[in-house]
């Protein structure tokens, strides 16, 4: 077989372009569900990584509070928190407090807080700087991949003859953050809506040009469509039955997010050989009467962390996940006359987990040395990036990012 034959029967993106035949191959269809991939096999030591995305801005200076500084109080006369209410954690910050759960993670060191996040001629657009964030690229959405994408193509080319890798996106839309050059995700909302279907007609012409191809004389493409189909079958059907068997004591917050958590750790606990779990949890532009409204996102967040944690504790999976918890960009310092605060730059990043250094990386940006109004960042997100596909999902971070970025110690 030609090298440009082996490519097409391997490479998923080339087969659902076959014309004819790849027209023939049963349909995905879900709740908004997108084509999955092979089966896969996880990082070592069976490591998994879950990426939460805070959407709509998060206001890190009123997440993590810098309540020593006067500056404080003198920008957010209202929106200020009162440091008796405060979840002290040293260094003269203190969690908001709906962080309960948070801080009692911070002082049993399964949670690393990153001050100063952000990245170099920081965009306020939400569209623009979370295509930065995801694409782990200055310049925005230019390559059409993700950092999270470009990772599994690399473990990808490692585990070739054994499988694709998966990630698997807990909304009905992908995310640029797992788009990859060779490969797709799956994307639900609901894991007991994902499943395998297509027309009788359908079914009929492919299962007719597979047979043909299953011979020894046959088209080796077909045979490869076959395979990748029957393990799509698998896929979804171990999707579903980890969703509908798992039974947990944990009491998860009836909210979105703490439904996604709940699913993430039932698909863990279902042994799906999933690398990156991503999901949402939304609310966070706080233009508008911002006090009430942030601390209910917050402790629905702290909720599902904490609810999150305890369950893989249970599971026996605990040491072997990692939480990333990020936001496109931070909230300007001073407060606006709506109540609220608009689109800033840094703010902070949360990881959660048991085998990480916990405790507060990176420097709290001074509130006196602004840039227009906005906080300065001092640790480029890519560093935290770095680490993680290192030291983490054993993946060459240079080449995922395009270069090297300082270690922090989170690892």
């Amino acid at each position: 077989m030609s090298n440009e034959r082996k490519e097409i029967a391997m490479n998923r993106r080339s087969f659902l372009g076959l014309g004819v035949a790849g027209a023939s191959i049963w349909a995905l269809r879900s709740l908004g569900a997108e084509a999955p991939l092979p089966l896969v096999t996880r990082g070592p030591d069976g490591r998994i990584l879950v990426v939460l995305q805070l959407s709509g801005g998060n206001d890190g200076l009123n997440t993590v509070v810098p309540f020593e500084d006067p500056l404080y109080r003198k920008n957010r006369p209202q929106l200020g928190l009162p440091e008796k209410d405060l979840h002290k954690i040293g260094k003269g910050l203190g969690l908001h407090p709906s962080l309960k759960g948070c801080a009692q993670l911070l002082r049993s060191k399964k949670l690393a807080i990153v001050q100063g996040i952000g990245y170099p001629h920081p965009n306020r657009s939400h569209f623009k700087s979370m295509d930065i964030w995801h694409a782990a690229d200055l310049r925005g959405n230019r390559s059409g991949t993700g950092w999270l994408g470009r990772a599994l193509d690399q473990k990808f080319q490692q585990v070739q003859e054994g499988g694709a890798e998966l990630g698997i996106n807990l909304s009905e839309r992908i995310p640029l953050a797992l788009v990859g050059r060779t490969y797709k995700p799956i994307a639900f909302q609901n894991p007991l809506g994902y499943q395998y279907m297509g027309t009788k007609e359908e079914k009929k012409v492919f299962d007719s040009l597979a047979r043909k191809g299953a011979g020894a004389e046959g088209n080796p493409v077909l045979a490869r469509l076959r395979q990748v189909a029957e393990e799509a079958v698998e896929t979804s059907a171990s999707v579903r039955k980890a969703a509908q068997i798992y039974k947990t004591p944990i009491r998860y917050p009836n909210t979105q997010i703490g439904r996604s958590l709940k699913n993430v750790a039932a698909m863990i606990a279902g042994k799906l050989p999933t690398l990156v779990y991503y999901t949402y949890h939304g609310g966070f532009d706080t233009h508008v009467n911002q006090a009430g409204r942030h601390a209910n996102i917050l402790k629905q967040l702290d909720d599902a962390l904490v609810a999150f944690q305890a369950d893989l504790k249970r599971n026996g999976s605990s040491d072997k996940v990692l939480l990333m918890v990020f936001s496109e960009f931070g909230r300007r310092v001073a407060q606006n006359r709506s109540g609220g605060t608009d689109h800033g730059t840094a703010g902070s990043l949360f990881l959660v987990g048991e085998s990480l250094r916990g405790g507060i990386f990176g420097q709290t940006p001074s509130l006196s040395d602004l840039d227009k109004g906005d906080l300065k960042y001092n640790t480029d997100f890519r560093s935290v990036y770095g680490e993680l596909l290192d030291g983490w999902m054993a993946v060459n971070s240079e080449k995922v990012l395009g270069g090297r970025f300082p270690k922090l110690g989170l690892l």
